[in-house]
């Protein structure tokens, strides 16, 4: 069997889908066997980069290792690029394998063996003679900036460095799928960033299909296209980033994108906030924008339609899916005429609005303030003196 490859006429389709896809480790050492994976159907677009996402022991490395042929399905079918790939032995997986890449989180790079040597290690277990590896090598370390690093060894390279390396390895057979698994957990934000655009980059000049496996909500929101939010071995959700981070459907999925979606309720406000509304409180709403209405001027529409002031106690804009995207907490008035109005008047602008409580009022209560004891003190020694 020939390496992985897209079929003629094949753009626009699925790199990979998984059908009804079940993988079940079996009993040892007396415990019982172990269901990673049930009932899988899930699409790759051809040319996308989907994110996997889950808590830990969700099934999201079992998951990669079915599209790399570490692991067997135990039922259901598996297709790369349309072909059914379920039922290869060893030998047919060795070539079709080729036209898959592999990211790993510690790098796994071979310590004895130069940038150069690592880069070239999997067009030397393919065959390729050497004029091939001599020109391919040095056009990959240049496609990750590592030119100047060619004859050093993996000790003396940085964390992201190593990565980098890793990435241009994974691309040597010029594979149609790309796998990640955690590829940038063990980096710091600088570097994770620089990783992703990288990525980002390898994907639209190369057209690679990239599966990335992560537990890290910003890595999704910066480069995938699409996401699946894997729980349990199922998967629970899944669409576009922007279409599942702004309304997730899944109580797993909310609480994965909450830190996106919406933004915290003050720590000063926590302590008095209340989930029914009392004679004089203000009703904090949780405004999400999306798309042209992430910039426009909706506060100060609602402050003409209502005649009554609102306050901003706390909000952000930000990009997900490269798609402009905002969040506010406002304050109004809590009586029902005034708050049902700003609701309804919100909705008809097509913002998503929900109540996130009541408080008596806005101000930090001194007396129940971390500072306000000392606050207090302070006054009172003045006041002796």
């Amino acid at each position: 069997m020939s390496p992985i490859q897209p079929l003629p006429g094949y753009a626009g389709q699925n790199a990979i889908s998984f059908h009804k896809v079940s993988k079940t480790y079996p009993a040892r050492d007396h415990h019982a066997p172990v269901i990673a994976l049930s009932d899988i159907d899930l699409d790759v677009k051809a040319g996308h980069i989907l994110g996997v996402i889950g808590p830990s022991g969700a099934g999201k490395s079992s998951l990669i290792r079915l599209v790399n042929g570490l692991e067997k399905v135990s039922s259901g079918a598996l297709s790369l690029f349309g072909q059914d790939v379920t039922r290869l032995n060893e030998t047919e997986w060795r070539a079709a394998r080729r036209g898959i890449g592999m990211i790993f989180q510690h790098f796994n790079l071979l310590s004895s063996r130069t940038v150069y040597d690592n880069v070239a290690f999997p067009l030397e277990i393919a065959g390729a003679d050497r004029s091939t590896i001599d020109k391919r090598v040095p056009d990959l370390l240049a496609l990750v900036g590592l030119t100047d690093k060619a004859q050093r060894y993996p000790a003396e390279l940085s964390g992201g460095q190593k990565q980098r390396v890793g990435i241009a390895r994974a691309l040597a057979t010029e594979p149609a799928i790309l796998l990640c698994d955690e590829a940038t957990s063990a980096l710091d934000p600088e570097t994770t960033q620089s990783i992703l655009d990288l990525l980002r980059s390898i994907n639209r000049t190369l057209g690679v299909t990239i599966l990335l496996i992560t537990h890290e909500i910003p890595v999704i929101k910066e480069i995938c296209d699409d996401v699946a939010v894997i729980d349990q071995g199922r998967i629970v959700e899944s669409g576009a980033v922007f279409d599942v981070f702004t309304n997730p459907r899944h109580p797993i999925t909310a609480r994965f994108v909450q830190n996106v979606s919406s933004v915290a309720i003050p720590a000063y406000l926590k302590p008095r906030l209340r989930q029914r509304a009392e004679a004089g409180d203000v009703a904090l709403l949780q405004v999400g924008f999306t798309g042209a209405n992430a910039t426009s001027p909706v506060i100060s529409r609602l402050t003409t339609t209502l005649g009554s002031d609102i306050n901003i106690v706390a909000g952000k804009i930000d990009t997900i899916g490269e798609r402009p995207f905002g969040t506010l907490l406002i304050a109004l008035p809590a009586e029902t005429a005034t708050r049902e109005a700003a609701i309804a008047a919100l909705k008809k602008l097509h913002l998503g609005v929900q109540i996130a409580g009541y408080v008596d009022h806005l101000g930090i209560d001194v007396e129940r303030h971390p500072f306000g004891e000392a606050l207090t003190r302070k006054e009172k020694v003045r006041h002796v003196a």
